[in-house]
């Protein structure tokens, strides 16, 4: 079919989808070999430590990626993109139903200006939940629909578009079973059949730096298990990206609209997060990373936290609204390749710090809020070959109050859900991951850890104990004597007592997943999952085993 013959609304569509495609990113939401791929080369030493720390990465990266043509996970990638890749062959008339690298496509075009791909995808998925009371199986089936484009090589957009429908089953526990669906808003906020999710982004890219408007996942660190300042696994967050990439230094900034209720339940007006990360590769085995976040709220978009170059800690002390309201935070993180095929990575975040107070035990002390990771990362097998291995093993700990505010409008969340790792402060935790890849896009990954977490006190009605303020006996003034800094999205009462960690109502969860991910041939997947959860003590004690299967036929 030439250009003179497609429909109006085929042209439409080309036109449209022309403002996008190589200069999008990796589908990580749909593919996670990318971040395989480059995780594994930082590990050998074929890549430097600082290209496996932001994610997803750019096209550009992409490209450069695919042409190591003696590495099955860069030809997987490059398969996959196909005619989005930057150097990919131009075909000059819009193609329809097409089959490329093995691969189905269902429309392409490119030429000397623009590219455009548009794909379909059919998922079904049945499984079951079973918790102390009951077994319950589950049903949900989703089509969607994937637009990439661009225009030259510099401007484009992505576009995924899902509509799903959940036959059988309640929302909350399906979506324990599933990262992806626990940050889909409309499948765990509303109580409804059918479900929702997009991801889009405007993006204008060079070879080195891109600028993003939009919502795609998004993740910040050295580590494959989880991270601090930016998680794959958090709710989607809308907003700007600045991605600087430079020889051996690294700027990476974002400005987002964040989603949050008060005390009261009622919405959040104008909540904003911001982040910068300024990353340092000086040898070829070392990188050193800064990263400051600042949350804020109520008072529309702030032009002082969306320069580039603001310092958000100085920013927010900077008049009396934002040293009150305002949550700002600051971490380090170092990666490290002792030898080929081993990383071993460290992250430290301050949230608040009085010099003056360091090991100061008593409520004194309180104004010093830390979050710790230390973990080590060994790959097995011959770097480039199609089959792999890579034992992860780390220890996190979150102090009391950590990543919270005494306003909950100020807490680094959206959604309810934490930004960054997955874990409520006054925690910590020892995790194993192991994975071992059969092919590029069939692979096997286990994950095991145990947490300890110092639990609010509650009273018989759920509510966090209160008291009459110690500091105004006879007031009648009363204050949140069980908050312990259990809760991200508690941060008031932090200076009542001194917080001890895991103080409050203790309890320990033993955790294992298991998922097996295969692509059998191309445009053919399957998952299989399961988890199990132990908790015993703190405020909700319970064991959860739950299981899927699931069919995708697409992308």
């Amino acid at each position: 079919m030439t250009l003179r013959r497609i429909s109006p609304l085929l042209m439409i569509l080309m036109i449209i989808g022309s403002m996008q495609s190589s200069a999008q990113s990796a589908d990580v939401n749909s593919e996670r070999v990318s971040i395989d791929a480059q995780i594994l080369r930082s590990l050998d030493g074929r890549a430097s430590l600082m290209e496996s720390s932001v994610f997803p990465q750019s096209m550009a990266d992409l490209t450069s990626l695919a042409s190591d043509t003696l590495d099955a996970f860069a030809r997987y990638v490059g398969s996959y993109y196909g005619g989005i890749l930057l150097d990919s062959p131009r075909t000059g008339e819009l193609l329809t139903g097409q089959t490329s690298n093995g691969r189905w496509r269902g429309l392409t075009f490119s030429d000397d200006v623009a590219r455009f791909q548009a794909d379909a995808s059919l998922m079904m998925r049945l499984g079951f939940t079973t918790n102390d009371q009951n077994t319950k199986p589950f049903l949900l089936a989703r089509p969607a629909l994937r637009f990439m484009g661009s225009m030259a090589s510099g401007f484009g957009y992505f576009l995924d578009l899902s509509n799903g429908r959940r036959f059988i089953g309640g929302a909350r526990r399906i979506a324990r079973t599933d990262p992806t669906l626990a940050r889909t808003t409309k499948f765990v906020g509303e109580d409804t059949s059918f479900f929702d999710r997009y991801v889009g982004y405007v993006q204008y890219q060079t070879s080195w730096m891109r600028l993003r408007y939009g919502r795609e996942a998004m993740q910040w660190g050295a580590s494959p298990i989880d991270n601090f300042v930016h998680s794959l696994e958090a709710p989607l967050l809308d907003g700007l990206l600045l991605d600087i990439p430079y020889k051996s230094v690294r700027f990476t900034m974002t400005h987002s609209g964040a989603n949050g209720t008060d005390t009261t339940g009622n919405a959040v007006s104008g909540k904003y997060i911001a982040t910068h990360r300024v990353a340092f590769e000086p040898t070829n085995w070392l990188n050193i990373a800064v990263n400051d976040m600042v949350v804020y709220w109520g008072r529309g978009l702030d032009f002082a936290y969306l320069n580039p170059l603001a310092f958000f800690v100085s920013a927010g002390l900077s008049t009396t609204e934002r040293n009150l309201n305002d949550n700002s935070m600051i971490s380090f993180d170092v990666a490290l390749r002792p030898l080929p095929g081993m990383r071993t990575y460290a992250s430290i975040l301050i949230d608040d710090i009085g010099l003056g107070t360091l090991g100061d035990t008593s409520r004194r002390g309180n104004n010093n809020k830390f979050a710790y990771q230390l973990g080590v990362s060994q790959a097995f097998g011959t770097p480039g070959a199609s089959s792999r291995s890579m034992l992860t093993m780390e220890y996190a700990r979150i102090d009391p109050f950590t990543f919270s505010h005494r306003s909950i409008n100020a807490s680094y969340t959206t959604f309810g859900a934490p930004i960054g790792y997955d874990m409520q402060p006054n925690s910590d935790r020892l995790a194993v991951q192991a994975r071992h890849w059969f092919t590029p896009r069939t692979s096997l990954r286990v994950d095991l850890d145990y947490t300890r977490h110092g639990e609010n006190i509650l009273d018989a009605n759920g509510n966090i104990v209160t008291a009459e303020d110690p500091d105004w006996p006879g007031s009648g003034a009363r204050v949140a004597i069980g908050n312990v800094g259990g809760d991200i999205l508690r941060g008031d009462g932090d200076f009542i007592v001194g917080n001890r960690f895991l103080r409050g109502n203790l309890s320990h969860q033993r955790r294992a997943r298991l998922w097996f991910s295969a692509e059998w041939m191309p445009n053919i997947f399957t998952d299989v999952r399961i988890g199990y959860t132990n908790r015993n003590g703190g405020n909700n004690p319970e064991s959860f085993l739950f299981g899927s299967f699931e069919v995708r036929i697409g992308y």
